[in-house]
């Protein structure tokens, strides 16, 4: 009778009274891994906002500085002239002083809302939204959508720029009662830099300086444009 092979079966061998316990088998003990601290500063935050400072030469805003956050390192330079009927266009340069390249220009107008922006030798329009509105907005190179500078604040002095979605990309904060500093460029993400940096420089310090041309002819003081 042929019964085929049988599955073999494991067994344990009874415990008898007495019979000692064998121990359990002693596991490795796992080696900790030593740590050393990185070396050498730690890497940036690009969720953190960067911060550029703004500076004027003497009581004008003819000539401006803007610096890194530490107020060391000059990033760029702002040369502006009178801004009357018969002075010399572009009304604004912007130049990276360590190389003296343009970055950009801006050239404002008496009898047009529309600002003519420069950004390394490409005109972009920087056109107003309206009479009754303080805002103006562009269609932004590096960004690749349309992007609006309105006024903020109690003083209406500073100003945001947004885009269609409302998102906050940089804030002006103006420095109303400082004799040198005109104000602090909020820059929302940390790892903006290159010509999209230029870009809200270039845009941002126009805005400024025409809401400073608007505020005196308002008073009186002139400063229109040609």
């Amino acid at each position: 009778m042929n019964y085929g092979q049988q599955p073999f079966e494991k067994h344990e061998a009874p415990a008898y009274p007495g019979s000692p316990t064998p121990a359990p088998s002693a596991s490795p003990t796992p080696q900790k891994t030593q740590q050393h601290a990185p070396s050498g500063p730690p890497p940036p935050d690009y969720n953190t906002p960067r911060v550029l400072h703004i500076y004027r030469d003497g009581i004008t805003h003819r000539h401006m500085t803007i610096t890194d956050e530490a107020k060391h390192l000059p990033l760029y330079k702002i040369d502006q002239n009178s801004g009357g009927v018969f002075s010399s266009k572009p009304h604004m340069t912007i130049v990276n002083p360590s190389s003296n390249q343009t970055i950009g220009t801006a050239t404002f107008h008496s009898w047009s809302r529309t600002i003519d922006l420069e950004l390394h030798g490409r005109p972009i329009p920087f056109e107003s939204e309206g009479i009754f509105t303080r805002s103006y907005a562009f269609s932004s190179p590096a960004f690749g959508e349309r992007l609006r500078w309105e006024c903020d604040g109690i003083f209406g002095a500073d100003l945001v720029l947004v885009n269609g979605r409302k998102e906050w990309i940089a804030k002006f904060d103006a420095s109303l009662f400082s004799m040198s500093k005109t104000g602090k460029l909020h820059v929302v993400n940390g790892s903006i830099n290159g010509v999209a940096l230029d870009e809200i420089v270039v845009s941002g310090t126009a805005m400024v300086q025409h809401e400073r041309r608007r505020r005196a002819a308002s008073s009186g003081g002139g400063g229109g444009g040609a």
